[in-house]
């Protein structure tokens, strides 16, 4: 069984990654998924631990798990998936900022990496934000352009995140290809 390592990160967006689970599950995926301490703040560990059928992953040092847990999770992983990623997180990737279990993750996997951007469209047209896409698009990283829409605060423009069906078929094509990072 293939394994997708999916990162959530503290988008409003973040409620969609629940079909995206949902989706790779059915397909016989293992998905293990890693919310950062906001993302904690917009969805449920316990809905994602109800539809993959595996723990959820939220501190780099969690007593109970009793291994470092970006080490542990890297192994055997097919795909790392960001889906919603905001800038801050963009940013820590690009910049090899490993600060939660997120971005050690990041740092640690050697398998094909896909991000899916969701934020404010001025967020998203900065251009700091556009670097660190660069940065990442340039060491290999595959990216999911954002839509063209209103975002959850009412802007309109670049920021929404692409459709989940949309970011489950890359996926796909980027599991089946084994494309390597």
């Amino acid at each position: 069984m293939k394994k997708i390592i999916l990162g959530v990160s503290s988008s409003i967006a973040a409620y969609k990654t629940y079909e995206l689970v949902r989706l790779f599950f059915r397909q016989g995926y293992q998905v293990q998924v890693v919310l950062t301490k906001n993302a904690l703040k917009l969805v449920s560990p316990l809905t994602f631990e109800t539809l993959s059928g595996q723990p959820v992953y939220t501190d780099t040092f969690a007593e109970e798990k009793r291994e470092m847990g970006h080490i542990s999770l890297k192994d055997q992983a097919a795909l790392f998936l960001v889906a919603p990623a905001t800038a801050n997180i963009i940013g820590k990737f690009a910049s090899g900022i490993a600060d939660d279990l997120l971005s050690t993750t990041y740092l640690s996997v050697t398998c094909p990496v896909l991000i899916a951007p969701a934020m404010n469209p001025n967020m998203y047209s900065h251009p700091a934000v556009q670097i660190n896409i660069k940065k990442l698009l340039e060491r290999g990283v595959k990216f999911i352009e954002p839509k063209h829409g209103h975002v959850a605060c009412g802007d309109l423009g670049e920021g929404k995140l692409s459709p989940i069906e949309d970011i489950f078929q890359v996926a796909l094509k980027l599991l089946e290809s084994g494309n390597n990072k």
